[in-house]
């Protein structure tokens, strides 16, 4: 199983705020919450491309991306960067995924991504940087304690702590003992 680790630094902020608020961990410039450094993210895969042209890497097979206490598995994940300015001494590093910045963040297929007591499954996950967001489709669903969420297309903002079900959105309260 090949694993990469993704040093704190180059990633801003990865996370998924769930069904009612809930917020997923997320990566600021490696600092947490109080000051402290984040715990570094790891991707393992049966299989990883890097495109260094293309400015991506491919990971696929039981791919499974941690954070802390969050989990991210698919079938598939690519990590898109920004484009950035080269010079020779930098080309090396970046080689390594090393100082670059990612642009978004693409799982596919059988997606599962949980945090603490919430979870969710979907087709297609896309997280995008600057916009802070996270957009899943292809079959959404989310859960927290008790309460189960899902419509065509779900749309975490991240810095709003708000999330937004589109398309025949449906909610399911469950009383304790498990009684719809």
């Amino acid at each position: 199983m090949l694993q990469w680790t993704l040093h704190h630094n180059w990633l801003r902020s990865v996370g998924l705020s769930l069904v009612l608020g809930v917020m997923l961990s997320a990566l600021d410039q490696g600092m947490g919450a109080g000051g402290e450094l984040s715990p570094s993210t790891t991707i393992t895969a049966q299989t990883m491309i890097a495109q260094g042209k293309d400015r991506k890497a491919i990971f696929e097979g039981n791919v499974v991306l941690k954070q802390g206490d969050l989990l991210v598995r698919s079938d598939k994940m690519v990590v898109f960067f920004k484009a950035s300015d080269r010079t020779e001494e930098h080309e090396q590093t970046e080689a390594n995924g090393v100082g670059q910045q990612v642009d978004r963040i693409k799982a596919t297929g059988r997606v599962l991504i949980k945090k603490a007591t919430a979870k969710a499954t979907c087709g297609l996950a896309i997280y995008y940087k600057d916009e802070e967001k996270i957009v899943l489709t292809k079959s959404p669903v989310a859960w927290q304690r008790g309460t189960r969420v899902s419509g065509t297309k779900m749309t975490m903002y991240l810095k709003e702590d708000r999330s937004v079900v589109e398309g025949g959105s449906q909610v399911l309260i469950m009383e304790q003992g498990g009684k719809s």
